[in-house]
């Protein structure tokens, strides 16, 4: 049941929910929305072009406002989201992915105390299991713009309100990326802007096998694109240049091992496309790679028998 809470002013907030192929999971998501505490809220449900009964779930819910377009991927359609939106603050959720009660009304709080951040964020358990939560470390290393170059302490993007000026004046999220588009846009609005972390507990994460964090050569590939598109902004500034080699270790040594197994694995099933791609991303971002499994070869073959 939805109360008003008084100390906090009413300012319009919009939830963007995209979906594609996910219209199981896409009831759960409206109904976290709809059951949070903070009553001044818009859902847009933003349907990229989705097979399966995206429609059909939606408009089950009339408060919410359903946009259909051809399928352009996730940040194009996170950005369709927004500009048919009207609140003064935004919140992009995954179709398979919920937010806690209290979501809106910590976040709105958060910007209370802090009117200059261009956005806020929180933290996320994972979905069915309540003692398991992510709680991130935003210690500055100078400050939030570095520790992001460190690694997405942050984590996915529902678990952080944004100012509209700040979403309109970076321009977005950037289309055709394949992934990493939240992390990017962190950083870009970072480079220049305040943030501010609350870290109370205010979104639940799904996991699954379809999701594009387990697409482990891509998500590698997008990460190492994304931090050498950093290089420009950091040249010159030694702190920055330090937060961004740790920042690609960071990723080779988070993403690389899972591409070099994906590789075996791919190879031993057959699914030749998957593999060659592994391949071509262990060549280029992450030889090492193909050593450990080489290495990992040699001992099994040599290791004295029990």
């Amino acid at each position: 049941m939805r109360h008003e809470t008084p100390e906090l002013s009413l300012e319009l907030v919009s939830v963007v929910i995209p979906c594609y192929k996910q219209a199981h999971f896409l009831g759960e998501a409206i109904e976290s929305v709809l059951a949070q505490t903070y009553p001044a809220q818009e859902i847009i449900v933003v349907d990229d072009g989705s097979p399966d009964e995206t429609k059909e779930v939606s408009i089950r819910y009339p408060s919410i406002k359903y946009v259909r377009q051809t399928n352009q991927g996730l940040s194009a359609a996170r950005n369709t989201g927004y500009r048919n939106s009207r609140g003064m603050y935004l919140v992009f959720l995954d179709a398979d992915d919920r937010l806690l009660p209290h979501h809106l009304s910590t976040c709105i709080k958060a910007f209370q105390r802090r009117p200059d951040a261009a956005f806020v964020c929180g933290d996320y358990r994972f979905l069915g299991d309540d003692q398991a939560a992510h709680r991130h470390d935003c210690r500055p290393q100078p400050d939030l713009y570095g520790t992001l170059l460190r690694s997405n302490f942050i984590g996915p993007p529902h678990t952080v309100m944004f100012r509209r000026d700040a979403i309109v004046q970076s321009g977005g999220f950037i289309p055709g990326m394949k992934s990493c588009e939240d992390q990017e846009i962190y950083l870009r609005i970072a480079r220049t802007a305040s943030i501010h972390c609350h870290h109370e507990i205010i979104a639940e994460y799904r996991r699954h096998g379809n999701q594009m964090s387990q697409k482990w050569e891509v998500m590698l590939s997008t990460a190492m694109e994304m931090l050498q598109n950093e290089r420009r902004y950091v040249a010159g500034r030694p702190e920055y240049e330090t937060a961004l080699e740790a920042g690609v270790r960071f990723r080779k040594d988070l993403y690389g091992p899972a591409v070099a197994w994906t590789m075996v694995g791919s190879v031993r099933s057959k699914k030749w496309s998957r593999a060659f791609k592994c391949l071509y991303v262990l060549l280029r971002w992450y030889p090492q790679g193909l050593a450990m499994l080489m290495n990992s070869k040699l001992t099994r073959v040599y290791e004295p028998a029990s």
